[in-house]
């Protein structure tokens, strides 16, 4: 439910390149999937709901993609319910900042409901 409504409300909403969902990536002999992967950026979004990351083996496992990430010189943001949901917005906001200092040229769209 997360993954879906980061696409509808914050990626496809303002105009926000498509990432590759789920996208696969091995790494020290380990498959690993990341949420959102923009390939051109080396930018991965990683969606964090309290289901399926709420243990401290979750979280480790979440830390040690972050890790392997950077290793391979993506970086990773870790958003939650409340950037989703709650503040699409400026997570679009957020979301685009980053992506332009990694060399995106698009437009962010802003939405009526955006302040």
């Amino acid at each position: 439910m997360l993954e879906h409504d980061y696409l509808v409300r914050v990626e496809r909403a303002h105009g926000l390149p498509r990432g590759r969902r789920q996208a696969s990536h091995r790494h020290a002999g380990s498959l690993m999937f990341r949420d959102v992967q923009y390939d051109d950026l080396e930018l991965v979004v990683e969606l964090d709901g309290r289901l399926f990351h709420g243990s401290v083996r979750a979280r480790d496992r979440d830390m040690d993609r972050d890790l392997f990430a950077a290793v391979d010189g993506s970086e990773t943001l870790r958003l939650g319910w409340g950037q989703v949901f709650d503040r699409p917005c400026a997570t679009a906001r957020g979301v685009a900042a980053v992506m332009r200092r990694r060399g995106w040229t698009g437009a962010l769209r802003t939405r009526p409901t955006c302040g």
